[in-house]
């Protein structure tokens, strides 16, 4: 049984965590085939602000707006930026969290002044990457047991110094042996088709080249996101087929209804996504999530069974608690984004 996480340790400073300090990115997988205002009910005054508590109650849906979340109460984790990084200001995110015997979810709200997006741009005759990249949100939990992380939260996953050189910096588990999991929210390959990347960090980079080869998929039989990209590697291989109408929205390209790219039905400006996906099937695809955009702010609710039976997913026990590190990418990828400092604890009421 874990071992329940000491208080004392809560208020601990820690270093600006690196690179992807929740979540290495860009591994692609081989696919087959309204909002509303936070509720920010106040915690109780013998919570610490650095506790998430849980309360046992089910929403009815992934909805923003379910009833069930006025009665949860509401923890505010503040990310600073990443020395060095691309980020331009902290982000406030408030998270709420319910659960029932076999379930739980989450709630994340923050500002977003846009909604960004992935994508080829055609200019008539040639194509290129639209500057624009996706917004996403990532959390790392431990599964197996780790005191640095306990004290020192994302920063224990960061293997560098704020000297360094950004492109440097890399994640990985505190030591060989240690599993953590990740829980990585993309707007562009994920968001579409319900879920949050679910994904592992390791105690060893499996390649000493690749600074994000200890961050690994977890397992799954199929779906995912890959790049669409052709053969001579200038342009997308895939677009929507012109006879459907996007089910995911016109920024996502579902492998269901992709079709041969066909630059004789396409005019200069359009935009066609830069990655065609579908649901992850397996452990990949345990945490189902919707997220929403409107009037400036993401509002992101994730469900997931207490314990999914995977051995690379963390197990939640009632009566448990559990340290985590959460950041924010806004409009970007890789190092650039905002981490949270010190420990925040989800405790079930």
């Amino acid at each position: 049984m874990r071992k329940r996480f000491p208080w004392s340790m809560l208020v601990v400073a820690v270093a600006i965590a690196g690179v992807a300090a929740c979540g290495g990115d860009d591994d692609t997988a081989s696919p087959t085939n309204t909002a509303s205002a936070a509720n920010t009910a106040a915690p109780t005054a013998s919570v610490s602000p650095t506790d998430l508590v849980a309360k046992k109650k089910a929403p009815a849906s992934l909805a923003a707006d379910d009833p069930a979340w006025k009665e949860a109460g509401a923890t505010t984790i503040k990310t600073t930026v990443v020395v060095g990084s691309k980020a331009t200001e902290p982000k406030d995110v408030t998270v709420q969290a319910l659960y029932n015997d076999t379930d739980i979810w989450f709630r994340f709200e923050w500002a977003d002044s846009t909604e960004s997006t992935r994508a080829w741009v055609y200019d008539g005759t040639a194509w290129k990457k639209s500057p624009d990249n996706e917004d996403r949100l990532a959390l790392y939990w431990e599964i197996t047991p780790n005191t640095d992380f306990q004290t020192r939260g994302c920063a224990a996953l960061c293997h560098s110094s704020d000297a360094e050189p950004i492109d440097k910096w890399y994640m990985i588990a505190p030591k060989a042996g240690d599993l953590f999991d990740n829980w990585h929210w993309k707007s562009a390959r994920t968001n579409p088709v319900g879920q949050s990347d679910d994904k592992s960090l390791t105690g060893v980079l499996s390649d000493p080249k690749d600074i994000e080869s200890a961050s690994v998929g977890d397992k799954k039989s199929g779906g995912g996101y890959a790049d669409n990209l052709n053969a001579e590697k200038t342009g997308p291989a895939k677009m929507q087929d012109p006879a459907k109408k996007p089910s995911a929205g016109a920024s996502a390209l579902l492998v269901a209804e992709a079709v041969t790219l066909d630059a004789s039905k396409l005019k200069a400006g359009d935009k066609v996504p830069l990655e065609v996906i579908a649901p992850a099937v397996g452990s990949r695809g345990d945490i189902e999530t919707k997220g929403v955009w409107v009037g400036g702010k993401w509002t992101v609710v994730m469900h997931r069974k207490l314990d999914t039976g995977n051995q690379d997913d963390v197990k939640f026990s009632v009566g448990q608690t559990y340290p985590f590190g959460l950041s924010v990418f806004n409009n970007l990828d890789g190092s650039n984004h905002t981490v949270s400092k010190g420990v925040y604890t989800l405790k079930f009421k």
